[in-house]
């Protein structure tokens, strides 16, 4: 499954920690945005991850998860990456 992790963060100590755990598990799409292709249980315990980093009162963190729609939809213009699913067949 495709999840885009999205965050602003106050402090930069917090920052740079959420930052670090979000790019062993996906792609910096830009500053505080990252797209991870996880599984649903790797989802729930990165969550918990990024609850135990940041600070509720102060930071923002929003998950969303994208469907195979969304992301074989989605449109990229200019540089950069994106994690590109292609359509297959198990035969």
């Amino acid at each position: 499954m495709i999840y885009m992790f999205c965050y602003d963060i106050r402090d930069p100590k917090r920052l740079r920690k959420v930052a670090k755990k979000l790019e062993s598990f996906g792609l910096r799409i830009q500053k505080s945005f990252f797209q991870c292709e996880i599984s649903r249980d790797e989802k729930e315990r990165l969550r918990e991850i990024l609850l135990s980093l940041i600070d509720e009162r102060e930071d923002s963190l929003i998950i969303y998860h994208l469907c195979d729609h969304c992301v074989l939809g989605a449109e990229k213009i200019g540089s950069g990456d994106i994690i590109n699913l292609e359509p297959f067949e198990i035969i």
